[in-house]
């Protein structure tokens, strides 16, 4: 048993021995990987200038993880080297190199170690001391500083430790000058910098076009002030117009690209050059990663717009979404230094530092498709060969680059190549605006969007609407097709950055752009874009219209109550002067009844068979009769407006009288702007609408609210647009208040969606020119159903208005026949009663005096 496990125990020490063996690096003589220091040149230290972004995009570049280097090469290491206060070139050349390499070692490596590869810009100084030290150099950019005198356009020496990974810049200018010898562009303007430390790649063009008998006209802008470059570049492009020369080379060394390409095409612009299909714009960078005129840019400045030819040659066949001019000279150079440690360790033995002459030997040797087209050096210069220039038209429709041609360089103009087609220049398609079809996120609410009746209809003939047609416009414009889909709501927050409805489509990617009512709102700016706004709006109500109401008393509404009682009471008051006036009279003639009779007949213009004679009597009957004359008169003024016009129920006017109105309930569209907007407003009046609407007021869309709305007791608060449409295609409601919350709906999508620019460009098209009216017209004021007239129209004067009055004359005359009649009945009771008293008094008598006689006797006597 113990025998066992000692042999389990040995095989488990060879196994894990073996294992060990094979994880070391065979090339090294210690066993242990090698760390690759890589030495990255930062022109820029100070918080002021712009950053050096090459070092980040090596970090972030990404090696092949090949196993059999990653057992020798475990990581690289870089080493930051400031140019300024390092390397110190501007005050003490190339004295100070070598000893600040060395100290950058020390601190940020290992001082017993070399630094394998230096990488970053040109300086001739440091091309000197890393071939002195052995150090393979690889250039990512012509020149360094703007005060270095000699660059890699005017420097002729051959340095042995030196790769350049951008193509050779007098190649480029020979790209240049071929292209325009094949179009025949055999003069042209040429726009460079006023710098002679910057300006040797202009110059070198400038030479090739003489040499090939294209003549030049040469500008130099003033690139330390932008207002003299702007000036300097009116003036040259004015020039350009009156001496009719068509073709402008763009010459812009790396220090002043972006300046000197912007401030021409700008300027180019407002002259009305871009849109001037014979004019070609020659867009040299040496960059070859053109930051002026990649997408974003494009679409900013609207250059695809532009009918001209803006004209550049680029490294690539395909654009690629590369964040930064660098971008791609990092990607390269992490691929070449992997690519080289492979050869390396397949050429080498056992060793027990890297050797530089020999892993340079390695990356001349590396041949690969990189992020800048095909990578591959002279063997004995170090320059980059075998690489295709493509030439690119950005702009001048809907695709914002498109190749028209490719280039390839040689020893003379015979080898070299050119292959492009002048006579139809866009022949190869790269990168366009709308690729494939536009899925459309859309909310079915009339008028914008609506289902038509025809069953039978599929895809987006299914649909009709102001927002369809608006579509179908846009997209003639823009140059897409389309797809629509229907969603349940606009969008609203839903927690953790989450919307749903078409705000959420767009967001997950399902839908490229949603329309149609939707409002543009602070908050969901804050995750998606808009366009400009299609329509203004804003939020008033929605009520029912006001109902007739009919009264068969409508005559006493031209006095209120309060009226009515006083004048009443000023009768009666009257009477009762005219009684305590005329008591003391001897002739008397102001009785009670006389008195209230008088009264009331003077008020109903009758008249009395008596008039006062003493003088207070006459004063309080003149007075009174003033007084009857004034009330009857403008009783009759307003009794004609009351009965010949139709008496409406009262109806809302305003928020405030929505909230004091207990009979009446308000809503809106629930997790719609508009609630938004009530629940987190902090004005009072509109925190009481939201109080009030939130007790059963919300509905699931405005055709719930619609119907709410002609129910009654309802007012529905909501898109003015959408109301409007209701109001005059539902005779039944009526918009009511001026519109607030004015916004506008717009066109969403994915924040920085390179479409939102042409959709900007053609909807302002459209809004100025007549299709906006019409379609406005179209869906709003042809689709009237109802007619509005602000006054009430005079109505026919009819037994429905004089039935109070027949009812009070009925009613009196009834009071008059029961008065007559209950007189009779008193009269004739009044007799009896009297007939009755009187033969009892003579039945007492017989009695009294005849003793013979019986009662009943008596009683028959007296009735015969």
């Amino acid at each position: 048993m113990e025998f066992n496990q000692a042999v389990l125990l040995v095989f488990v020490e060879l196994c894990l021995w073996q294992m060990a063996r094979h994880q070391r690096c065979q090339k090294s003589l210690s066993g242990e990987s090698f760390v690759f220091y890589e030495g990255v040149l930062n022109r820029h230290e100070s918080e002021g200038d712009v950053t050096d972004t090459l070092r980040n995009d090596l970090a972030k570049a990404t090696d092949l993880n090949i196993s059999a280097i990653e057992k020798c090469f475990k990581f690289n290491k870089q080493i930051d080297i400031k140019v300024l206060s390092d390397l110190q070139i501007k005050t003490l050349g190339w004295t100070n190199i070598e000893e600040a390499i060395k100290t950058a070692m020390e601190n940020q490596g290992d001082a017993n170690k070399d630094l394998n590869v230096i990488i970053g810009p040109f300086y001739v100084n440091v091309a000197m001391i890393a071939e002195r030290m052995g150090i393979p150099y690889i250039i990512t950019d012509y020149k360094g500083f703007d005060w270095i005198d000699v660059n890699r356009v005017r420097n002729h020496v051959t340095w042995k430790t030196m790769l350049d990974l951008k193509p050779p810049s007098h190649q480029v200018n020979m790209a240049v000058v071929d292209m325009m010898k094949a179009y025949g562009w055999n003069l042209a303007i040429v726009v460079k910098p006023d710098d002679q430390t910057s300006d040797q790649e202009c110059n070198d063009m400038l030479a090739q076009m003489m040499k090939r008998e294209i003549s030049p006209i040469a500008y130099s802008l003033d690139v330390t002030s932008r207002e003299k470059m702007e000036e300097q570049t009116s003036e040259l492009l004015r020039t350009a117009q009156l001496l009719n020369i068509r073709t402008v080379v763009v010459c812009s060394p790396r220090d002043y690209r972006q300046r000197i390409i912007e401030t021409v095409l700008n300027t180019s612009r407002t002259f009305g050059m871009m849109s001037d299909e014979t004019r070609n714009f020659i867009l040299l960078d040496t960059d070859f990663y053109l930051q002026s005129l990649n997408e974003s840019n494009i679409i900013r400045n609207r250059y695809f717009n532009a009918d001209s030819q803006l004209l550049a040659f680029r490294y690539l066949d395909e654009v690629k979404d590369l964040k930064s001019p660098t971008q791609a000279i990092a990607n390269d150079v992490s691929r070449l230094i992997v690519e080289a440690k492979k050869r390396y360790m397949e050429a080498v033995g056992k060793v027990a530092k890297i050797d530089g002459k020999m892993f340079l030997e390695s990356m001349k040797e590396v041949s690969f498709m990189g992020s800048t087209g095909r990578i591959q050096f002279n063997a004995s210069s170090g320059e980059r060969v075998n690489f295709t220039l493509h030439l690119y038209r950005h702009g001048g429709g809907q695709d914002i680059i498109t190749r028209i041609g490719e280039w390839s360089p040689g020893n003379d103009p015979e080898s070299r190549y050119l292959r492009l087609n002048a006579s139809e220049p866009q022949t190869k398609k790269s990168k366009s605006l709308f690729d494939g079809v536009q899925r459309v996120a859309m909310v079915l609410e009339a008028p914008f969007v609506m289902l038509k009746n025809e069953k039978q209809l599929t895809g987006n003939n299914r649909y009709e609407g102001f927002t369809i047609d608006l579509l179908k416009v846009l997209s003639e414009k823009s140059g897409f097709e389309y797809e629509i889909y229907i969603v349940d709501k606009y969008g609203s927050p839903t927690g953790d950055g989450k919307w749903n409805g078409m705000v959420g489509e767009v967001l997950s990617g399902n839908a490229t752009f949603g329309m149609g009512a939707i409002s543009i709102t602070s908050e969901r700016e804050k995750d998606v874009d808009f366009t400009l706004g299609v329509m203004t709006t804003g939020v008033n109500l929605l009520i029912s219209k006001p109902k007739i109401m009919d009264s068969i008393f409508q005559f006493m509404e031209p006095f209120s109550l309060n009226l009515w009682m006083a004048i009443v009471g000023a009768s009666v008051g009257v009477s009762i002067l005219y009684f305590v006036l005329d008591y003391p009279s001897e002739e008397r003639k102001f009785s009670a009844r006389e008195t209230w009779w008088f009264s009331v007949g003077t008020l109903l213009m009758r008249g009395t068979d008596f008039a006062p004679r003493p003088s207070s009597q006459r004063i309080l009957t003149a007075g009174f009769l003033f007084f009857v004359l004034i009330t009857v008169s403008s009783y009759t003024a307003n009794m004609a407006a009351f009965l010949t016009t139709n008496n409406l129920e009262k109806q809302i006017q305003s928020l405030e009288e929505l909230v004091e109105r207990s009979d009446f309930q308000c809503g809106t569209v629930k997790d719609s702007a508009t609630m938004n907007f009530f629940k987190t407003s902090s004005k009072p009046i509109y925190r009481k609408v939201w109080s009030k609407m939130s007790e059963g007021g919300l509905v699931s869309g405005s055709k719930e609210g619609r119907e709410r709305v002609r129910a009654g007791g309802y007012a529905f608060i909501f898109d003015y647009m959408i109301n409007s449409y209701s109001e005059l295609t539902s005779c039944e409601t009526k918009m009511v208040g001026t519109p607030f919350r004015l916004q506008e709906h717009g066109i969403a999508m994915k924040q920085g969606a390179s479409i939102k620019s042409i959709l900007n460009i053609n909807l302002l098209k459209i809004k100025e020119s007549p299709i906006m009216t019409q379609l406005q017209t179209k869906w709003w004021e042809n689709k009237r159903k109802c007619d509005f007239i602000e006054s009430q129209p005079t109505v026919e004067f009819g037994i429905k208005h004089m039935a109070g009055v027949f009812i009070v004359g009925a009613g009196g005359l009834v009071c008059a026949i029961l008065f007559f009649l209950s007189k009779k009945w008193f009269v004739a009771v009044r007799t009896k009663e009297k007939s009755a008293e009187s033969d009892t008094g003579l039945e007492e008598t017989l009695y009294t005096t005849d003793k013979t006689m019986s009662k009943e006797d008596i009683a028959n006597a007296v009735k015969v």
